[in-house]
């Protein structure tokens, strides 16, 4: 061979080779996003397509043309979705599980996980077509939230199945969401979890936690392996009316540590692939509606500055919303509720409001504590409030919020936890009135009155409940180690005790109105001897 020859067999050999290179980088995936008239899942003759749909590989975002076509550049591994609409509902699977993606992975998960990820997909279809579900359109609407299911087993899937979900049966609601910690780091109890959950007959969106990693996985990008094969996307968005939530995983894992044998730590944090998503996601969204963000690690708390419950690059999320109007963020993961509006400490620089509130958790503090008559644990969150869930109500891009307590009337919503029994002369002299307003925020105006006395402003202070630290210490055995304390936190109000107060029992009213209109009361007795 000459080399001439030689040199042509080179260049030809180069040019096949950029050639397919090119190929695999252009390649593209196509489909429609159409409306299933006859639920049959499957695009039939007559079946419109649906215009104006976002969908997205992961990275890039394009809309359907007026026939419902779409086109993107295929990644792979991949999860290609949807972005539901408002006027439209997505097909369930059996356990109400929407189902608005396609996984194209061809290789599938790495071995070695200890529980199972997605299984070789093979080549990619030629076409991925997308049924919707036409409905009614309403810019009011309900939804059920719930931070922290958090079962370790069989058993406690029971508990959550009969404290939560039982009593969000009938409620009126769009859709379920919870704020991750799906599981307990057992993610076989996922199965048990959505079926309960199918039970209140309604879409179910689940957000990605930190206990739901797959804590085998060598590195971040593979922890959620076992969550998307379950649940799908780990970040995606959807509609309502003029709401457009957004669901994403900022928790960031270090990898399973092969010489110790164990997991690794995590961080809050957002991907830089996860932001360019949500940058091309957003162009498509009107500016006039509300943007909701559903998350597990709070974006920012005051109760402590760890990487571990915060988003440590919070200031490029924040970028990305700029002359956004009305912004709402959900978190759970600190089993506290935490109500604040974003500010320059915690790196939010523009003029419009940003509200955040830490929905607590539904597992109270792990399913600890003593077990009320039904068997099921009280367990407390570590801020004093019960465990419980959330039925938020959306009008336009307007939003409210009831914060519902487990297994104690809805009407339940504070604590006088101090004065309380018996007290000494001296005692009272001393004693401070101290009340917790589980979902009220800092703003809130409280005022009390002993018997009838006329009625007096309390103030607000950041700091822990008496009642938990009672509990706490009471409780001590069955209360998990993290707890500690307590939390310091920002919905108690005190005030002083009279101090001419005569022997004998006395009446403490509360009432409070809260930043959003809500009104709340509660009643203490207590005795001076």
């Amino acid at each position: 061979m000459n080399a001439a020859t030689h040199a042509l067999i080179i260049l030809l050999v180069s040019s096949v080779f950029f050639l397919f290179q090119e190929s695999v980088a252009t390649a593209m995936i196509s489909g429609t996003v159409f409306e299933d008239r006859n639920g049959n899942g499957q695009m039939d003759k007559g079946e419109p397509g649906v215009p104006n749909v976002s969908v997205s590989n992961q990275v890039q975002v394009v809309q359907t043309d007026r026939s419902g076509r779409y086109s993107l550049p295929v990644r792979k591994p991949m999860i290609l979705f949807i972005s539901k609409p408002a006027g439209y509902e997505l097909p369930v699977n059996e356990h109400q599980l929407p189902q608005f993606y396609s996984i194209h992975h061809p290789q599938g998960s790495p071995s070695g996980f200890k529980y199972a990820g997605i299984a070789p997909t093979g080549p990619l279809q030629e076409a991925v077509n997308f049924p919707l579900i036409k409905t009614h359109y309403t810019e009011a609407f309900n939804a059920v939230i719930v931070g922290d299911p958090q079962p370790r087993d069989s058993v406690e899937v029971g508990y959550f199945r009969d404290d939560i979900i039982s009593d969000m049966v009938g409620k009126d609601a769009r859709f379920y969401m919870a704020l991750g910690d799906i599981a307990f780091d057992h993610l076989k109890t996922y199965e048990q979890y959505n079926r309960a959950v199918a039970q209140l007959g309604m879409p179910a969106f689940n957000v990605h936690g930190n206990h739901d990693m797959n804590f085998r996985a060598l590195h971040d990008s593979v922890a959620a392996e076992t969550f998307r094969r379950v649940y799908g996307p780990e970040y995606y968005s959807f509609n309502y009316g003029k709401v457009h939530f957004v669901v994403m995983d900022d928790v960031q894992y270090d990898g399973w540590n092969r010489e110790k044998k164990k997991s690794g730590g995590y961080r809050g944090y957002f991907t830089e692939r996860q932001l360019t998503w949500l940058k091309n996601d957003l162009q498509f969204v009107p500016q006039d509606h509300l943007l909701v963000f559903s998350v597990h690690i709070p974006i920012f708390t005051n109760y402590s500055q760890s990487d571990g419950v915060n988003v440590v690059n919070r200031e490029a999320f924040f970028r990305l919303l700029k002359g956004r109007q009305y912004l709402l963020t959900l978190s759970a993961h600190m089993h506290i509720i935490e109500h604040l509006s974003f500010s320059a400490e915690s790196g939010w620089v523009y003029d419009h409001s940003f509200y955040s509130i830490n929905a607590g958790a539904g597992c109270g503090a792990w399913w600890s504590g003593p077990k009320d008559s039904r068997g099921i644990p009280e367990s407390h969150c570590m801020d004093g409030s019960p465990n419980g869930y959330y039925v938020f109500s959306f009008d336009g891009n307007q939003f409210n919020y009831d914060f519902l307590p487990a297994r104690y009337d809805e009407s339940y919503q504070m604590r006088i936890s101090q004065p309380q029994g018996v007290l000494s002369k001296a005692q009272a002299d001393t004693t401070e009135i101290v009340v917790n307003i589980f979902d009220a925020d800092a703003q809130s105006e409280v005022f009390f009155q002993v018997d009838d006395r006329s009625r007096k402003s309390m103030r607000s202070v950041t700091r822990k409940d008496p009642y938990i630290l009672r509990y706490l210490k009471q409780f001590r055995q069955d209360i998990p180690g993290w707890i500690n304390d307590g939390a310091d936190i920002n919905h108690i109000w005190i005030a002083d005790l009279p101090a001419d107060l005569k022997m004998g029992t006395h009446l403490i009213k509360v009432s409070a109105r809260d930043s959003k209109g809500k009104l709340y009361s509660g009643v203490r007795l207590f005795e001076i001897q």
